[in-house]
């Protein structure tokens, strides 16, 4: 912590204040010149026996009568000790953790596309609250989702410490149960929708062709079309596709985004540039990463993909291809534009107790920083009010 912030600059100064309210006593008291009283006695002539005898205790004829009362001295005396205790705790002893923060271990999995988003906001969670330890292990959405039903079907004890990321909602049976209690009772996975991501078709940097329709794109992934000259392209280009596997989140959102509900085709080419299965219609090979995905189509002559938006931000060797004359971009996932998008989910198994690690951190992704770190990451956060009308009308 930097020691010129707001609140130990408003330390230093209360102090100083108090320091110069109990000096200025001492000094008005000492230094300051003021008239003298004259003292006089009266002399009663009152028998023995009556009244009382009290000593006297006024003030000499020499002596200064006090501005301020011993307790008024007293009292700004301890105020001035407390400020200074209170300064000396402010300034050393660093900021308290927020209310709301859990300590323990959570672990994160899940959505390879959303994986970098999920690392910064267990950055900022751990060092928000001290005590907490969060480690992201991204595996794909479909992995995370068959690994998070898994221990939370076998543990004894509550809900296990996990929350997968997916790449939209979960499979309809995974989620059967009561998902809405705490602990994992019932059964089912409980999603928090967290933001709105976009995703782009990637074409190597030759291609001729800087649109596509998706009655094109339907027909490209159904074999039906092999080469970019048939979706207007000047000269002929084999077309290859470069896909994902089964469990990527990403190429299910092609698929029920874009596909209709269809599925890619199976893969026929182990090096995505030579055709292993003769009887396949269209080259295409399965990759085990988004950025393999992208160094695949940037390499080879013709090929088609597809990625995260902000991935393909600084790339060269290829280009973002427009869907029915729409750009992809952020914006227009905002105006519900843009074809290619998905919300991301967080499933845990069941609602997490409030006071859980997995709560909190759901809840500081959600709001406040934690909007911030997803924005800057490419994504528009449900929580905004351009994300909930997306977010919102997925019910």
């Amino acid at each position: 912590m930097e020691w010129v912030n707001a609140e130990n600059v408003i330390a230093v100064g209360t102090f100083a204040v108090a320091s110069s309210i109990a000096f200025g006593q001492w000094w008005y008291e000492r230094m300051v010149p003021r008239r003298r009283r004259i003292g006089y006695r009266v002399q009663l002539d009152t028998a023995i026996g009556d009244g009382d005898v009290h000593p006297n205790e006024s003030l000499t004829p020499d002596e200064k009568p006090p501005v301020f009362s011993r307790p008024a001295r007293l009292t700004s005396m301890a105020f001035l000790v407390g400020i200074a205790l209170l300064a000396g705790l402010i300034v050393t002893g660093g900021e308290p953790p927020p209310m709301g923060c859990a300590t323990g271990s959570l672990e994160v999995t899940g959505s390879t596309a959303f994986a970098p988003v999920a690392e910064e906001l267990a950055e900022a969670y751990m060092e928000q609250c001290p005590g907490s330890k969060i480690t992201v292990t991204a595996h794909g959405s479909t992995t995370g989702l068959r690994e998070l039903a898994e221990r939370g079907a076998a543990a004894k004890d509550g809900a296990p410490g996990l929350v997968a990321l997916s790449d939209g909602p979960a499979p309809r049976g995974q989620e059967t149960g009561d998902a809405g209690t705490e602990g994992g009772e019932g059964g089912g996975l409980a999603g928090t929708r967290l933001a709105v991501s976009v995703f782009t078709l990637l074409a190597h940097a030759d291609v001729p062709v800087r649109n596509l329709t998706l009655a094109d794109l339907r027909r490209i992934y159904a074999g039906e079309v092999t080469d970019w000259r048939e979706v207007g392209a000047g000269r002929s280009l084999p077309i290859v596709l470069a896909g994902r596997g089964a469990a990527s989140g990403t190429r299910d959102v092609l698929q029920r985004r874009l596909l209709d509900g269809a599925f890619e085709p199976p893969a026929s080419s182990r090096d995505c540039s030579r055709k292993d299965n003769p009887k396949a219609p269209v080259i295409r090979c399965e990759l085990d990463t988004t950025d393999q995905v992208i160094a695949t189509v940037a390499r080879v002559p013709g090929a088609l993909g597809y990625s995260e938006l902000r991935t393909t931000s600084t790339l060269e060797g290829v280009r973002r291809l427009s869907l029915d004359g729409r750009r992809p971009s952020l914006d227009g996932a905002g105006h519900d534009a843009y074809p290619y998008r998905e919300i991301e989910y967080a499933y845990t198994y069941g609602r997490p107790p409030a006071d859980s690690l997995a709560a909190g951190f759901l809840a500081f992704a959600t709001r406040g920083p934690g909007q911030d770190v997803v924005r800057t990451h490419g994504h528009l956060p449900c929580g905004t009010p351009e994300g909930l009308r997306i977010c919102g009308a997925a019910d």
